[in-house]
């Protein structure tokens, strides 16, 4: 017995040594959190791609390269923070405004001119620190969290890309001259919008995410040829009204997790029948514009509704 009662003591006070360590070490990295907050290097930073302008300098404009005369691609590589992209106003331009704590993230951009002679701009967001670091800094450093702002100008033909991750990310596209987006959101939220019909009808719009949530707005005003949504381990609300052009094949697909489908009552639907049993099939005669949809669910489901 008395050995028994021995080995217990023992194991417990093991079991004591080992949580006084964890409590040590968590509280180093807290003291050591809040010793990096006080070190901060909080910045604003104006990074102004393509300037408003035929006289004005820029990176774009330096080499004497007419960027508005050429299509291009804004490539957007985000992480750790909150990033919103936003339609020009009175001819602003290409843009991205910043703040951040300097020596906690990174911001950079890159040019370049393709063969074809159209260009791509590159801007890229990210923490340097490692994680437990940041974690325990950013407890201390509330209200300070990295904000980054992409204006895109209305009147250039543009491709959009854009990996988010470990952030949200808010776009407003309408207005814009955008002829394809490729987006991608992983840990984190992702809205978008298209308050107005764009310039002219997009060819594709893919969106792809997971763990997550997804909010998709007035896609009918993009009228994509192509509209592929996929989402996994998360939820979205995708609402297909708008200002419909031209016909679509959208796909949806959700893996572990919910999608409802808005439908627009001024199109004809094709395909989404066994879901909405009410939803009747085009008639080929019809002037409108025709929604041919295909779902996938997976240990989820896609609920379409009017």
């Amino acid at each position: 017995m008395s050995e028994n009662r021995g080995c217990f003591k023992t194991g417990c006070m093991g079991c004591l040594g080992v949580l006084l360590v964890g409590l040590v070490i968590t509280g180093l990295l807290v003291l050591v959190g809040w010793i990096s907050s006080t070190h901060k290097d909080i910045q604003e930073r104006v990074l102004e791609a393509g300037a408003a302008g035929p006289a004005a300098e820029s990176p774009l404009t330096a080499s004497g390269f007419d960027w508005r005369s050429r299509p291009g691609m804004v490539v957007m590589k985000m992480s750790h923070g909150g990033f919103t992209v936003v339609p020009d106003s009175a001819g602003a331009g290409l843009a991205a405004r910043a703040r951040f704590d300097a020596a906690a993230y990174t911001i950079s951009e890159n040019f370049s001119i393709e063969p074809d002679s159209s260009w791509v701009y590159t801007l890229e967001f990210h923490r340097h620190l490692n994680g437990l670091q940041a974690m325990f800094r950013g407890v201390f450093m509330k209200g300070n969290q990295p904000q980054v702002e992409l204006t895109l100008p209305r009147d250039v033909p543009l491709v959009l890309k854009a990996d988010i991750a470990m952030g949200g990310a808010e776009m407003e596209l309408g207005g814009l001259w955008l002829r394809g987006a490729d987006l991608h959101c992983n840990k984190g939220g992702f809205s978008i919008s298209f308050a107005e019909p764009l310039r002219e009808p997009m060819a594709e719009l893919v969106l792809e995410g997971s763990m997550g949530g997804l909010e998709a707005d007035h896609l009918g005003n993009a009228s994509p040829a192509v509209l592929d949504v996929r989402w996994r381990l998360g939820g979205g609300d995708i609402d297909l009204t708008g200002d419909w052009r031209r016909d679509c094949r959208a796909s949806f697909a959700i893996r572990m997790g919910g999608m409802a489908v808005t439908l627009p009552a001024d199109v004809e639907v094709d395909g989404a029948t066994t879901a909405t049993p009410s939803l009747a099939a085009p008639d080929r005669e019809s002037p409108l514009p025709v929604l041919h949809i295909s779902r996938r669910a997976s240990m989820g489901d896609i609920e379409f509704q009017k």
